[in-house]
């Protein structure tokens, strides 16, 4: 089967001053916390997949972190190869910066009991976030079939605040094979949100 090289690859996330969050807020919000998703793309109707993502677990406190469940579901006739519908990435790739996704899977992956490791520190110092260069690989789904990543919701540490409140936008380019193997590609994505439990309390 012919694939085009991995989506993920090595790069780079730069310091990013207070100032320059756009719509996530700087210092530290406290905790409690929860993650939504706002919206979701919808998926070209020539492509027989549905992606979606849903969240398991909302609540991020000082000793948890939220869960998220992506699922590609082949919607066609014939057995085809799917990509994970979400595998890992920075919200600073298609948005604000502020929080990253990990598919505990992949192997630079925190721990499933991750918790947020920047209680107390307004600012991190470290400038740039190196990313393993592994391929997801695809998955093989009959009609009908559905493969899931868990993922979760890690602090970026090149941002100021831990875990800012916000709304973040993450895109992936999508990979399908077609009838011959071959890769159809589309960009899908997502907005995720995190509000402070109080603020939501209030409204």
């Amino acid at each position: 089967m012919k694939r085009r090289t991995t989506l993920l690859g090595l790069f780079s996330l730069f310091s990013v001053s207070a100032g320059c969050l756009g719509n996530a807020s700087s210092g530290n919000s406290p905790f409690p916390k929860r993650v939504s998703v706002q919206q979701t793309d919808s998926v070209p109707e020539r492509y027989p997949v549905e992606l979606t993502i849903d969240v398991v677990q909302a609540e991020l406190t000082k000793t948890q972190t939220a869960h998220l469940k992506a699922t590609a579901k082949n919607t066609g006739e014939a057995t085809r190869e799917f990509e994970p519908a979400y595998y890992k990435g920075a919200s600073s790739r298609a948005g604000d910066s502020g929080i990253l996704l990990y598919s505990l899977r992949a192997p630079d992956s925190p721990p499933a009991d991750y918790a947020p490791d920047c209680i107390g520190s307004d600012g991190k110092s470290k400038g740039r976030l190196l990313w393993s260069q592994e391929y997801p690989g695809t998955e093989t789904l009959e009609l009908g079939e559905s493969s899931n990543e868990e993922l979760i919701v890690v602090d970026d540490p090149t941002v100021r605040g831990c875990i800012p409140t916000g709304e973040y936008r993450f895109e992936t380019p999508y990979n399908i094979s077609d009838e011959n193997g071959y890769d159809e590609t589309f960009t899908w994505g997502f907005t995720l949100r995190v509000d402070d439990v109080s603020t939501e309390q209030t409204q």
